[in-house]
């Protein structure tokens, strides 16, 4: 089978999990390439060359085209197919499912990434305080259990890309901190088991183990 193009970007990189699995669910092969600045300085040189600002992931498709940025790669790879149900049945849900993904990617993320990267021995980028990026971990939580208690999916009534793109979002805050979460948000812990259960997703993402650590809580403002 002729690759379908190469991805750039880091191991266990919580923005790439969802691109993979469509990307082999739909029968696209996609050469993967470790670039981490101290880890694959090679690879990293070369991402560079691509892209500028080295971020992952960053596609290069076979036939040369160039695409930055998780959302526009995961919508680009999934929208492939003619047949995919992952993209929403209306212009409503597709737009909707965008809606999903950029609070995925702007808000939740980063506010996980601040709590869970001192708790693995990693630095954060020092914009925001441990307490700043707990209280919108769990606004965002809070927002994602809200409509999860009325809906079983993100977007209409079966799985969806935005479902995939978020649970990839929140596997290591789930990991590390399943007991908070599990306790807090039982809609939310419900919805993730499903949708990292699906096959698909899974056989990418892998078995989730869940780890021991004291999760910080939050503090009561005074």
């Amino acid at each position: 089978m002729m690759s379908f193009g190469t991805i750039y970007t880091h191991e266990l990189n919580p923005r790439t999990v969802a691109i993979l699995a469509v990307a082999k669910e739909q029968g696209l092969e996609l050469d993967v390439v470790y670039a981490d600045r101290e880890k694959n300085k090679e690879n990293y040189e070369k991402l560079l060359h691509i892209n500028p600002l080295g971020k992952v992931p960053t596609f290069v498709g076979s036939d040369g085209y160039v695409l930055t940025e998780c959302m526009a790669i995961a919508l680009y790879i999934t929208s492939r197919s003619d047949t995919t149900t992952l993209l929403g049945r209306t212009r409503r849900d597709y737009f909707n499912i965008i809606r999903w993904m950029s609070l995925a990617n702007s808000d939740l993320l980063p506010a996980a990434g601040g709590i869970i990267l001192p708790l693995i021995g990693r630095q954060t980028d020092g914009l925001k305080d441990l307490q700043s990026c707990l209280r919108s971990f769990h606004k965002d939580c809070r927002v994602l259990e809200d409509h999860l208690t009325k809906n079983k999916y993100l977007v209409g009534d079966q799985v969806t890309l935005a479902d995939f793109f978020t649970v990839g979002m929140l596997k290591f805050p789930f990991m590390l901190g399943h007991k908070v979460l599990h306790n807090e948000y039982p809609k939310l812990r419900e919805w993730f088991d499903r949708v990292y259960e699906t096959p698909m997703f899974k056989d990418v993402a892998g078995d989730l183990h869940f780890i021991d650590v004291p999760f910080p809580t939050l503090e009561e403002d005074e």
